[in-house]
């Protein structure tokens, strides 16, 4: 029996009243009446679950916001009812309530009508409501008893759930439903009923999957069938024989992994920690900004979801589910070291999502069979799973290379038993502190990585006193798998497998993923008034500029990224340059000194040396330009097709070292589109055919310079790399070695000439750049693992001399004045 049924139409008015008092329910979308624009059907509304307090809440917001009644009659093809809401699942019995098995009585009246009349039509609008699920509200411990979960409530529960959670609902309205799509087929009115209920459940329990979470009250269950995977039950046949006390003792070992992998989500514990971390992002943070949301709710519904952030900090874990709970969004599966299986803190973030992986799955065959079953486990169930690709934490803000074990196990997983399109997610992190800044300066200068511990965790508590500005978080476009293997491997749906054999085509795949993840965090990045000031201030010589120079700094990079758009994604902050002065004054990152002539803003040099982390996190916006302003740094003009081949020599490292998103074949079309900026921006001018640059000592000058400056330090690494090959001769020099000699005359390059900063002399870096020489052929390695080069090398240093000060060459000459063949550089 309905709601509205049980009682008089007084005494349901009187009970919206007293609803009204205290219930405020949130609605999504935020003007619903849109999804009815144009159309001049009736309406009959569908609850996943049902309850006065529902038809209630459902009144108020149809109400507040001009659509037709639910509490309304209804009229449709000769079937009179007494209201227009159609529930799916409820409670029968009186005081030992029971879920009803049956089906609604009214939506199989509704569809028998419309079957025998088939003349009008109407429209079922699905609505879900989660009690104690409305994003931006805090909840207290009492509230969290009632909050929403899988069952369906009770009227004891559904009474305190309504007194506590009024103003702390989440009202979900879908598109209209017309009922004649369904009629219109020639079905039975049976199976048309059958047919329409199935599609509302599907719907409502995917909204809930989304919204609250998957059912994940089985932990148990689904560690049973990770042991039941045939890949698990072979390799512990095969390891156990048939000694059955060793296949005991191996099939408890495969448990015990299992259940050091495997997350125990609680949904008391997820709402705890979100009130926790509610107050302590408001306690370190001036804000969370939060861009391009949309792209995540369009695919949460349909798809199988990855999420792929960039990892810049411990941060992020914790920063990713807070930010999906609160839009509304399931909790990821969340990848972690497991060195983060810590006391105290281990339990917290399992129950939160986390699952545990080891560094290493080497020699141990069967915690890789486990660990791949538990990730097919969670895949196939439709659970969303948040990893980082990158492995690991950036020491220097730059992206790293990504590793292929998670993506390739995931993607072949999915190609196992591909249920529902596969979409990757990157997400960019944009801080404008790290609480880990001080640790990762030590590691990059040579300190041994310390390990977490919970000892260390309390020790740096301190350091939450401190303001760490705002962080940005960016929604990147969705990546889907298929189009990825249509275009790679066009037949992989007609390839068969073994239960155990890995295509070798897969690892192709997987690497066209991996490029396509990083340039898509690349293209979502937040520029931020941090990252703008340590871009332009770690472009003069002592980190310090007047402030008038500053300014005009800053506009010219704000109006250059506006110009030359790397992506539509990137956001850039909508602050003036004082504003961005003052706001790196206030996070204590610059200071100034009063001066008669004007003030004068500088860093200091630790400061600065953790200012190279957040200059690193936008140096691929403006990596292009930047080039080009560097070619005019020992020439004042330049012809459009030397400037266009200057840029190609040095993109497929600055590709490599940035992850810049452009194809080799693209970039002289990209190189035009930034001069055009550069034009625009009147710090180029055009003579014909030729670029010039303005007048020495002229104000554009220097801001062409200053530009330049951003891509001096690669171009440094470039040139040094190539004098110590010239230096030792082709063939004398192990890859291994010239790395190290690299990272050597970096560092000593850097404490002489420059900032003594750990990130200028990275060996990643240099490892890259070995690399990048390889894939162009210029390097080869010998039979006895030596280099060996051509006069292709030593061109390549020719052309160098184009793009850097003579200053410069001549510092890095000097660590090799011994070396014949030097001179020619």
């Amino acid at each position: 029996m309905d709601a509205v049924r049980i009682i008089s139409r007084p005494w349901y008015w009187l009970a919206g009243k007293i609803f009204s008092v205290w219930a405020r329910p949130s609605v999504q979308p935020d003007d619903p009446a849109e999804l009815l624009a144009g159309q001049d059907a009736r309406v009959c509304y569908v609850l996943e679950t049902g309850g006065l307090a529902d038809t209630l809440a459902l009144d108020r917001v149809c109400k507040a916001h001009g659509l037709p009644s639910p509490s309304g009659e209804l009229d449709f093809c000769g079937v009179h009812e007494r209201s227009s809401v159609v529930v799916m699942r409820r409670k029968s019995g009186f005081i030992f309530r029971k879920p009803r098995v049956a089906g609604s009585a009214r939506l199989q009246r509704i569809v028998d009508a419309a079957v025998a009349t088939d003349d009008s039509e109407l429209l079922l609008i699905p609505v879900a409501i989660y009690w104690g699920r409305s994003p931006d509200k805090q909840r207290s411990w009492f509230k969290l008893l009632f909050s929403e979960d899988w069952d369906v409530m009770g009227r004891t529960r559904k009474f305190f759930a309504t007194l506590v959670h009024g103003r702390n609902t989440l009202l979900r309205i879908s598109h209209p439903l017309p009922l004649s799509t369904i009629v219109n087929e020639g079905l039975e009115p049976g199976v048309a009923f059958r047919k329409l209920s199935r599609i509302l459940r599907v719907h409502f329990r995917q909204r809930r999957t989304a919204t609250v979470g998957p059912d994940l009250s089985h932990r148990g269950s689904l560690v049973n069938q990770v042991l039941l995977d045939p890949r698990v039950q072979r390799l512990i046949e095969s390891e156990s024989g048939d000694n059955r006390a060793l296949l005991e003792r191996t099939t408890h070992k495969a448990r015990k992994y299992a259940l050091e992998i495997a997350a125990n989500i609680s949904y008391p514990n997820i709402r705890m920690v979100e009130r926790f971390l509610h107050r302590l992002w408001h306690r370190i943070y001036d804000g969370i900004v939060l861009n391009n949301v949309d792209n995540l709710r369009d695919v949460a519904k349909d798809c199988e979801v990855i999420y792929v952030p960039c990892h810049r900090s411990h941060i992020d874990y914790l920063l990713m589910g807070y930010i999906l709970y609160n839009e509304g969004l399931s909790i990821p599966h969340t990848a972690a070291g497991i060195n983060l299986n810590m006391p105290v803190i281990g339990p917290i973030l399992r129950r939160g999502g986390a699952f545990f992986l080891r560094r290493t799955f080497k020699g141990n065959r069967l915690y890789a069979a486990v660990f791949n079953a538990y990730l097919n486990q969670i895949l196939s169930r439709g659970y969303p799973i948040e990893y980082f690709v990158e492995g690991g934490r950036s020491r220097t803000g730059r992206l790293l290379p990504p590793k292929a074990g998670m993506l390739a196990m995931t993607v072949d997983s999915w190609l196992r038993n591909p249920k529902r399109p596969l979409v990757f997610i990157p997400v960019y992190f944009g801080y404008e502190k790290l609480i880990e800044g001080d640790s990762f300066i030590r590691e990059l200068s040579g300190a041994e990585k310390k390990k977490e511990t919970l000892l260390g965790l309390i020790r740096s508590i301190k350091s939450l006193r401190e303001n760490f500005g705002k962080v940005y978080v960016n929604i990147g476009e969705p990546i889907r798998i298929e189009p990825i293997l249509e275009k790679c491997k066009p037949d992989w749906r007609d390839e068969s497998r073994e239960a155990d054999d890995k295509p070798e085509w897969v690892t192709g795949i997987v690497d066209e993923l991996g490029a396509r993840i990083m340039g898509g965090i690349n293209s979502a990045a937040a520029v931020t008034p941090i990252s703008l000031l340590a871009t332009v201030l770690l472009s003069t010589p002592k980190q310090t500029i007047g402030e008038m120079e500053l300014h005009r700094q800053l506009k010219l990079s704000i109006d250059l990224l506006k110009r030359f758009r790397y992506s539509d994604s990137v956001t850039i902050p909508d602050l003036s340059p004082g504003e961005i002065v003052d706001h790196g004054e206030r996070l204590g990152v610059i200071s100034r000194t009063a001066h008669p002539l004007g003030d004068v803003v500088h860093m200091a040099e630790r400061d600065a040396v953790l200012m190279t982390y957040f200059r690193n996190n936008v140096n691929h916006l403006f990596a292009v330009p930047a080039a080009i302003a560097c070619c005019f740094i020992q020439g004042r003009r330049l012809h459009h097709t030397e400037l266009r081949r200057l840029v190609r020599l040095i993109y497929p490292f600055m590709k490599r070292e940035l992850f810049v998103k452009w194809q080799f074949e693209d970039i002289d079309a990209v190189t035009d589109a930034a001069i055009e900026a550069l034009l625009d921006l009147e710090i180029l001018t055009r003579d014909g055919e030729c670029l010039v640059r303005p007048p020495t000592g002229s104000a554009r000058a220097y801001q062409l310079l200053m530009l330049g400056q951003i891509m001096v330090p690669m171009l440094q690494r470039f040139y040094l790399a190539i004098a110590l090959l010239v230096k030792n001769g082709s063939g004398t020099l192990t890859r291994t070695k010239l790395e190290t000699l690299c990272q050597k005359s970096a560092q000593r390059l850097s404490m002489i000439y420059g900032l003594n900063s750990p990130d200028f002399f990275d060996k990643a870096l240099f490892q890259d750049f070995v690399t990048a020489l390889r894939e162009q052929d210029v390097l080869r390695r010998n039979m006895a693992g030596f280099l060996e080069f051509d006069d292709d090398l030593e061109n390549i240093g020719v052309d160098a001399r184009l793009v850097l000060g003579e200053e410069i060459r001549h510092s890095i000459l000097s660590l090799t004045l011994d070396t014949p063949g030097v001179e020619r550089l």
